[in-house]
This record gives structure tokens, C-alpha cells and sequence, in this order.
């Protein structure tokens, strides 16, 4: 373990290995990264149990799956402050509040007849002619074009 702010002193860590009674001696940064990093750990472990990456090319996509669910962790962390709830049913109640939410704007969308107005821009699509796409594909044929100036 390589560190910056750390020397290379070995401390006691206050405890005996069973087998030959000796106390066991680790380096003090070994130490002060095993005090410091138990929520960190215990994070990585919940979100590893759980993980709801998709299968993607784009990193992008797999950030962003990242921090949804580290987000996600984190208010399952400031709700559940008395241990009572699992995260896999935080993460269950989750997916089925958002799917309601999903179900109920579609349902209140469809009752409505009236769709809402597109904006509109300054400029407006190019107008194609009327047969161009007939849909006939047995009438196109190949023509050769001829550069000017050849015979």
C-alpha cells in the first residue's frame, strides 16, 4: 500500500492471533484506511448485490447507471436510519412507484383527446414531390450520368 501522507510505522491493532497468541501488528496506514473506508465498503457491497447496469458499449450510460443507483443507496441510507427496511425492497418499492407513476401519466394522457401542439420552427421541411416515393420500385431504373464535357 503506497501512500503520501503516511510513514511506514507498524502499529499494535489491540488483538491476538488464536493460533500462536502473538498480537497482530499492521501498518498504521493499513489502519487508519480500515477506520476510515467501512462505509465506503459497505456501500460497494450493497450496490455489487444489487447492481442494475445494462449491458452497454457506451461508458456514459454505465456512469450514469452508476450514480443512479449510488443515489438510490443513499436515500435507502437517510430513510432506513433504524436498520428495519432491506434495500432490495427499498429497491422493489422503487421500480413499482415509478411504474405507477408511468401507468398513471399514460392513462390520464389517453383520456385526453387533444394532443398538445408541436412548436413550430422558422424553418420548415423541404417539400418532396408527390411521386417522388410512389412506392412502385419496379419503375426506377438506372440511368448513366454522364459528366460534361464526355460523349
Amino acid at each position: 500500500m503506497i501512500s503520501t501522507i503516511h510513514d511506514a510505522t507498524i502499529v499494535n491493532t489491540g488483538r491476538k492471533d488464536r493460533k500462536i497468541s502473538m498480537e497482530i501488528k499492521k501498518s498504521y496506514r493499513l489502519v487508519q484506511y480500515n477506520k476510515f473506508m467501512k462505509g465506503i465498503d459497505r456501500a460497494d457491497q450493497y450496490l455489487c448485490y444489487y447492481l442494475f447496469l445494462s449491458k452497454t458499449v457506451k461508458w456514459s450510460k454505465k456512469v450514469v447507471w452508476y450514480l443512479l443507483n449510488c443515489a438510490l443507496f443513499n436515500v435507502y441510507r437517510t430513510l432506513n436510519t433504524k436498520r428495519k427496511a432491506k434495500y432490495k425492497n427499498f429497491l422493489q418499492e422503487v421500480g413499482r412507484s415509478w411504474i405507477s407513476e408511468v401507468q398513471n401519466r399514460s392513462e390520464s394522457s389517453s383520456d385526453e383527446l387533444q394532443l398538445p401542439e408541436k412548436p413550430t420552427t422558422s424553418k420548415g421541411p423541404k417539400q418532396d414531390l408527390p411521386d417522388r416515393l410512389s412506392g412502385d420500385f419496379r419503375i426506377h431504373k438506372l440511368e448513366k450520368i454522364v459528366a460534361s464535357g464526355e460523349g
